[in-house]
C-alpha cells in the first residue's frame, strides 16, 4: 500500500506545453503513450508524500545513488540558487544536472545537463522507462512533478553527470526531491506561501523546509531576521548547521552570493562565469525592440516586493497573475509605486490554475489609487501596447506577476524574431 500524506489540488510547477509526435522508441513501444499519461497526471494535483516515489525508484534500479546531489528547498530564490551552481560547476569542469520546476514553454526545460534541456528523444526514452515502472504491481500513479522528477534522475544518470542539483517542489520533508542522496543541502528564503499546505506560520512553514536536512552533511541556510525560525533550523541541524548573511538586497545578487559560498565549500574556483535564467535575470532576450525590459516571474508577496524595489525610473508595466487565495495580499507591495507610470492587465493561460481575471486586478490597483490601466487580455497584444505606451513615454517595461505569464510571452518573442527555443532555453555555455 502507497500512502499518501495529502491530496490537494494545487498546481504550482505545472504547465501545458508537450510534444505529442507519435514516433516509435527504440523499444519498439510508440513514445506517444507516456506523453498521454503525463498530460492527464495533471489532473492529479500534489500528494505530498515519499512511499510512491520511493517504490519507483527502487524498480527504476535507483539511478539517485549514481552520482552526488545538492538539494536546494526555500520560499523564494531556489531555482536562482540552482542556477548559480550548475554555471560555476560547469566553468570549473562539473558536469551538471539541473532539475527544476515550473518550465516556462516547454516540460524538457525543467531537466538540464550542462545547462541546456534535455532533447525530447531522451525524455521519450526516460519517460518510457518511468512509466513502464509504473504498470508494475502494484501499479502507481505518480503525480506529474513527481513523473518528471523521477524522469530527470534517469536521464541524470544515462548522461553520467558529476552533480545533480535539485529543486525541492513544495516544503521538503514530503517532497519527493528528499530521496535524492545529497551531500549539501541549501535553504533560500522563508515567508508565506502555499501556507495551505506547509502551515500557516514561518516556524511551521520553516520546519518543513528544514526537513531536506541529512544527518552529518553541511546545511547552508540564508539568515533569517526571526529568532524562531532560526532556532528551527538551529535544532534540525546543530553543528552542521552554516549561517550565510548577503551583503546585497538585491535578490539576483544574493543568490549569487550564496551559490558562491557554497562552491568554495565545494573547492569549486569564483571567477566570472556567464548565466541567463529568463524571468529571474537579466537577460539578452529582446524583449521590445529599442526598449529595455525587465522580466521578473515573482509571483508572491515576498519576491513582488523585492522586484518592485528595483525600480529606479519609470515604467510601464505589463502583469498577469495565476489564481491567489488572497489577492488583496499579493497585490499589497504595489502600493505607493509612483514610478509605475502606466499598467497593462493581461491574463496568463498556459497554467494549469486559472489566471486571476483582469477585472479583478483593476479593481485591487484601483484601490491602491492607480489610475492609468488598460486590459488586454492576450499577452502577446499587451507586449504590443507597452512598446507604444513605453515610446510615447519615453520609458522602459516591466512584465512581472506570474512564470506562465513569463513564459507566454517568451514564447511569443521566440515565434516573433525565429528564436531557436532552445538557445533561449540555454541558461549557461557548456563545458570545454
Amino acid at each position: 500500500m502507497f500512502l499518501t500524506l495529502y491530496t490537494l489540488t494545487c498546481f504550482h510547477d505545472i504547465q501545458y506545453t508537450f510534444h505529442f509526435d507519435p514516433f516509435m522508441g527504440d523499444t519498439g513501444q510508440s513514445t506517444s503513450m507516456p506523453r498521454i499519461w503525463l498530460q492527464d497526471s495533471i489532473n492529479s494535483g500534489i500528494k505530498l508524500g515519499l512511499d510512491n516515489c520511493s517504490e519507483m525508484l527502487q524498480r527504476l534500479n535507483n539511478p539517485q545513488k549514481k552520482f552526488s546531489s545538492i538539494h536546494v528547498a526555500g520560499t523564494n530564490g531556489k531555482g536562482s540558487l540552482c542556477a548559480h551552481l550548475s554555471a560555476i560547476g560547469s566553468k570549473n569542469k562539473v558536469l551538471i544536472g539541473f532539475f527544476s520546476s515550473p518550465h516556462l514553454i516547454t516540460v524538457e526545460e525543467r531537466i538540464r545537463v550542462d545547462g541546456r534541456p534535455v532533447s525530447a528523444e531522451i525524455f521519450d526514452k526516460c519517460l518510457l522507462s518511468v512509466y513502464k515502472a509504473s504498470l508494475m504491481k502494484p501499479i502507481i500513479q505518480p503525480t506529474f512533478f513527481e513523473i518528471t522528477f523521477l524522469t530527470s534522475l534517469l536521464a541524470f544518470s544515462e548522461a553520467e553527470v558529476d552533480v545533480a542539483i535539485i529543486e525541492t517542489g513544495l516544503g521538503g520533508r514530503l517532497d519527493c526531491t528528499r530521496l535524492v542522496e545529497a551531500e549539501i543541502c541549501a535553504i533560500t528564503t522563508i515567508s508565506k506561501d502555499h501556507s495551505e499546505i506547509l502551515g500557516d506560520t514561518l516556524v511551521k512553514i520553516a520546519s518543513e523546509k528544514a526537513a531536506i536536512y541529512r544527518q552529518n552533511k553541511p546545511l547552508f541556510s540564508l539568515y533569517h531576521p526571526d529568532q524562531d525560525v532560526r532556532e528551527v533550523f538551529t535544532k534540525t541541524a546543530g553543528s552542521d548547521l552554516i549561517w550565510f548573511s548577503p551583503k546585497s538586497k538585491n535578490a539576483w545578487q544574493i543568490s549569487r552570493e550564496f551559490a558562491i559560498i557554497i562552491a568554495d565549500y565545494l573547492g569549486w574556483s569564483i571567477g566570472n562565469y556567464e548565466l541567463d535564467w529568463p524571468g529571474r535575470s537579466e537577460d539578452k532576450i529582446t524583449w521590445i525592440p529599442e526598449i529595455r525590459c525587465r522580466v521578473s516571474a515573482a509571483h508572491n508577496v515576498e519576491s513582488i516586493e523585492n522586484e518592485l524595489n528595483l525600480i529606479e525610473n519609470e515604467v510601464v508595466m505589463i502583469i498577469g497573475m495565476s489564481y491567489k487565495t488572497n489577492l488583496k495580499e499579493t497585490m499589497s507591495p504595489f502600493n505607493n509605486r509612483e514610478k509605475i507610470s502606466y499598467t497593462i492587465i493581461t491574463e496568463p493561460q498556459n497554467g494549469r490554475k486559472p489566471p486571476v481575471t483582469s477585472e479583478e486586478i483593476q479593481n485591487q490597483l484601483k484601490e491602491l489609487n492607480y489610475t492609468k490601466l488598460e486590459k488586454i487580455n492576450n499577452p502577446g497584444e499587451a507586449l504590443l501596447r507597452a512598446e507604444i505606451i513605453a515610446k510615447e513615454l519615453n520609458c522602459s517595461v516591466l512584465i512581472i506577476g506570474s512564470i506562465y505569464l513569463v513564459g507566454e510571452i517568451m514564447n511569443y518573442v521566440i515565434t516573433r524574431d525565429s528564436l531557436d527555443l532552445y538557445d533561449i532555453l540555454t541558461i549557461h555555455p557548456p563545458l570545454k
